[in-house]
Formats: C-alpha cells, structure tokens, sequence
C-alpha cells in the first residue's frame, strides 16, 4: 500500500462525506460523552449524560437514604485541554405530582447540596463519576450503556482524513478529504468493510463491540496492492443517513495512520 492507500480505504470505512462536517467536527471539544451511563454490578441506578461543546447536562436518578427515588442534575464544564473532565454544582430537584394540571412551575426547587466531576481519560467507554451531596463523597467507575447494536449495514460515498508522523512514515503520503466508497456487512458482532479509492480495494475483517451509542471494530486488513496490517476503527456512530469514526492503521512498516472518516448512505433515504 503506500500506508496511504491502504487507509483511504480502510479508514474510511465511515468517513466524512463533506469537508463542513470535518470542520464542524473540530470545534467539538472532546469526544462525545453523550450517552445513557451505569455500572453494571449495580444495576438500578444510573446517569444520563447530554454534551454541547464544552458543556454537559447531567441527570442521575439514584436513592436516597429513606430508600425513595431521588433525582440530581449538574451543569458539567470542560475544565481543559487533554484532562477530559467536566465538573459542576450538584443540585437536588423536587416539583409537583406529575398528574397536577395545570403544571406549576414555581412549585419546583433545585438545591444545590454539592458537587460532581465526570472524567474519561483513558478509555472513551469507560468513566469516573465523582460528586459529593451533603458532604458524603461517591466515586463511581462508570461506562456507557448498551440497549442495541447499531446497523451498519450498507454502502456509503465519502471522504477521510489521515495523517502519520516518524521515521517509517511517509509524511507527503498524509492526505485530507481523500474520497472513498465503503460497502459494510454486519451480523452483529461481525463486520467486515470493503473500502474503494485511487484503484485500490482493501478488505478490513474484524470483531465489532460496541458501548453505548459508539462502536469499535478491531481486525487485519489486507489490499490488492499488497499492503496489510492491523487497524482500529473506533468511535464508530451511525444515523439513517451517515456514518462517522476515526481510524489507525499500522502498516508493514510500522508507521501508524490516524484519521477521521464520514461518508453519506447511498442511495440517499427519501425522506
């Protein structure tokens, strides 16, 4: 391959359809903590977590020490580049019986009763829940939920992004908005990609899991001009329209490829 053949279509698997979509991208502060949360050896309580750019919404229903079902909310900031953790006040919230109509909103109150503190830097899946009612602290390791796999299944047209750095890589290889046809086929946790670009197919086997609303595929591909390797494409997420992931690939010479990738389903939907 030319490493870079090989990822234009193998990382592109999903890759950006469109250069606005890359850009749009970009200005997300880190990866998207969007997602239902929980520990699994602890199943009845959880966390919900809703990110706008370097904000996030946070809701944790949990019990309280009569045992009742009580409710918490937080307002989560990024607190920097690279620390990917988001910390807030912690607030405790009550309102009307919820058949009361017409709703009274002023019969709703939020008590601030403490602090909380989100952190995933090592492992997109995985997280630390940190936060504080009443002066009695609670350190949680957390990860994101799963309710269904997603469908990948399909052919998408779109772009990729990739870039490798040292000695054994070939920095005028690097490519933006590389085009690419991408032909998926899943069966839950098998998936093969089939990628097209610059008269290139290459062929990316592997096992798919899956986090929440983000999956991960994990495998050896090999090119019909000869490159092979080993890849990871991660952060995988898909719409009835796009899929969207970045990718690294490592080559016969060792040299490592990251990149992004999008492309749109073809034929488009209809609605």
């Amino acid at each position: 391959m030319n490493l870079s053949t090989a990822l234009r279509g193998a990382s592109m698997v999903l890759l950006l359809a469109t250069a606005c979509i890359l850009a749009s991208a970009a200005h997300s502060k880190t990866t998207d903590e969007s997602d239902l949360w929980w520990d699994p050896t602890e199943s009845g309580w959880g966390i919900q977590i809703v990110q706008q750019n370097n904000t996030i919404f946070a809701t944790m229903f949990v019990y309280g020490p009569d045992g009742q079902p009580t409710w918490y909310s937080a307002t989560l900031l990024y607190q920097g580049t690279n620390t990917f953790t988001w910390s807030g006040a912690l607030y405790k919230t009550t309102g009307p019986w919820f058949g009361t109509a017409p709703f009274d909103p002023a019969a709703v109150t939020r008590t601030p009763v403490g602090t909380m503190t989100f952190a995933s830097v090592t492992d997109l899946r995985m997280g630390t829940l940190t936060y504080t009612v009443a002066g009695v602290q609670i350190v949680k390791q957390i990860q994101r939920q799963l309710l269904v796999y997603e469908n990948f299944n399909g052919t998408y047209s779109g772009v990729m992004s990739q870039s490798g750095t040292g000695a054994t890589c070939n920095v005028s290889a690097n490519t933006n908005a590389t085009p690419a046809t991408v032909q998926i086929n899943q069966n839950t946790t098998a998936m093969t990609i089939v990628t097209q670009s610059a008269g290139n197919t290459c062929t990316f086997p592997g096992a798919y899991s899956q986090a929440g609303h983000f999956g991960e595929l994990v495998g050896n591909y090999v090119c019909t001009n000869g490159d092979s390797g080993n890849f990871l494409i991660f952060e995988m997420a898909v719409s009835s329209y796009d899929i969207r992931a970045r990718t690294r690939l490592i080559g016969q010479t060792g040299c490592t490829l990251k990149g992004y990738i999008v492309g749109l389903i073809q034929p488009p939907p209809t609605q």
